[in-house]
């Protein structure tokens, strides 16, 4: 939990963007809804630098981010030394450019994160995206501000 909760905090609060890459082991992936993949020719993964590079322009472009984490039907697999989390999602923000608009929803969709811990802490390894029933998910939003 605490590492999501860290996730959480890097795109809540863009004094912890400069800690985001150190969330994800050294080999990670993010995967991108395979419907974004076809939809808006985006290449199916990305990494830890693209991640970190990622969200300084997010924050750039975004300010007051919020983002909800709600649990789903599938049961998290905890383990000893590697963990999934399956989550649904909605975050928010305000752009700004133009915050005349108000809260904005950014994206919304469901998650599949797997954990794995080394040397006493976890580090994020993989990362699914998966888009919702409306809106835009979690990887289109990265891949716009990338």
């Amino acid at each position: 939990e605490l590492a999501v909760e860290n996730l959480e905090n890097c795109y809540e609060d863009s004094r912890n963007a400069v800690h985001y890459s150190g969330l994800f082991r050294a080999d990670y992936q993010f995967h991108f809804a395979p419907q974004d993949v076809s939809d808006y020719s985006i290449e199916p993964t990305w990494t830890r630098v693209q991640e970190q590079d990622m969200i300084q322009l997010m924050h750039n472009h975004y300010q007051n981010i919020q983002i909800e984490l709600q649990t789903v039907e599938i049961a998290d697999q905890i383990g000893t030394t590697e963990t999934k989390i399956y989550r649904q999602y909605s975050i928010t923000g305000i752009e700004r450019d133009n915050n005349t608009l108000g809260r904005l929803t950014l994206a919304t969709g469901n998650l599949e994160i797997h954990l794995h811990k080394d040397y006493g802490y976890w580090y994020i390894d993989k990362w699914y995206d998966y888009r919702g029933v409306t809106g835009s998910t979690w990887g289109k939003l990265k891949h716009e501000n990338s």
